[in-house]
């Protein structure tokens, strides 16, 4: 109750941008049940360092990450590179990714037979150490199921330094989270942290040193069981191992990061132009596993993409016409067969009377 009255107290605060941060601070700290948040320094961000978006493509049509790339666009990040890194993806996607300035990298043979998510933290490790003085903040998302709303960075412009974590809204002892935790450490080490929320690792941002202090720590436990999944490993690394626990902030459905695959949707709300709203009722920055939810996901495309539409429609119009024209034909060609066999047969029947009356002369 306690806690419940400070959340309302801060909210009516939320005039100016120190309000906001300051409110934020005490939710990440007590919303969770958990000590494992810690107090973060706010300090006043001078640096002129750029940011940086980080993630992979194997295998995507243009069609399913256009969203993707055209919220960002029109969301207005400023300051900020794009960099992806690509396999098995067609010219025709990299063509359009380097029109909008997005850098890509194609990820060495060398990797071929590393899956795409464990092998993207040794990339961002690579790109990262060679870049340590370009960029301050930087922000690992998914791809395919992620679409912006707002410039995320601006939120966290005065966190310094900190590691983000992106918090579903169940716990470990969801059925899937709980198998790949046991698979990886063993149902005591699972036990001891089922009670903590799910932390998708498929959004994870900071700033520059705490974020790669993080990759390259994952990356040695990717491949030391290559065959575990990252999730379990990601809540098990901050959860139990407690890394970087000092760093470490989170955003769930308050914050400027929202991930929906398991919320349920009338708890999702919207503003007048369709922009998704968090639990604080502002417009979040970044919505994660929207495709979860088949009616978001139609508002997305609609939104950011309606030429998607305009070709599906073009596309299943062809193909209507295709098969008018194949049924057409194929009436035509039934046609055909059809008085083929009745001139057959006329004409079997003129040889058999000419074959009956020649035999009668003969008599």
């Amino acid at each position: 109750m306690i806690n419940l009255l400070i959340i309302l107290f801060f909210f009516e605060l939320n005039a100016n941008n120190k309000s906001e941060i300051f409110m934020q601070k005490i939710y990440k700290n007590i919303s969770n049940n958990s000590n494992l948040v810690q107090p973060i320094n706010i300090v006043k961000n001078n640096s002129k360092k750029k940011n940086v978006i980080l993630g992979i493509i194997q295998s995507y049509s243009i069609k399913m990450i256009l969203p993707f790339f055209k919220s960002w666009i029109k969301a207005n990040y400023e300051n900020c590179d794009m960099v992806m890194f690509v396999r098995n993806i067609a010219q025709e996607t990299i063509n359009y990714l380097k029109s909008i300035n997005v850098t890509v990298f194609q990820i060495p043979d060398q990797y071929k037979n590393v899956r795409a998510i464990n092998i993207r933290w040794k990339m961002y490790i690579d790109f990262l150490t060679k870049n340590k003085n370009k960029y301050r903040l930087v922000l690992h998302t998914d791809v395919r199921d992620t679409f912006f709303q707002k410039d995320v960075f601006k939120y966290y412009e005065d966190y310094d330094p900190f590691l983000g974590i992106a918090v579903e809204d169940g716990t470990l002892q969801n059925k899937v989270n709980k198998k790949w935790i046991i698979d990886y450490a063993g149902e005591e080490k699972h036990r001891k942290i089922r009670n903590e929320r799910i932390i998708c690792v498929g959004q994870i941002w900071g700033t520059l040193d705490k974020f790669l202090e993080f990759a390259i720590i994952f990356w040695e436990k990717l491949m030391e069981n290559p065959k575990a999944i990252e999730q379990g490993i990601g809540n098990y690394l901050i959860y139990y191992k407690r890394i970087l626990k000092d760093f470490i902030i989170k955003s769930d459905n308050f914050g400027p990061i929202m991930t929906i695959g398991i919320t349920k949707s009338n708890s999702i709300n919207f503003d007048s132009n369709n922009n998704i709203l968090n639990f604080m009722g502002e417009i979040a920055s970044v919505i994660h596993q929207y495709d979860r939810k088949h009616d978001i996901m139609k508002m997305v495309i609609k939104k950011f993409c309606p030429e998607l539409i305009q070709s599906n429609q073009t596309s299943q119009t062809k193909n209507s016409q295709l098969n008018t024209f194949s049924i057409n034909n194929c009436n035509k060609n039934i046609l055909y067969l059809l008085i083929l066999i009745q001139i057959f047969t006329i004409l079997l029947s003129l040889k058999t009377r000419i074959s009956i009356y020649e035999k009668k002369q003969i008599i």
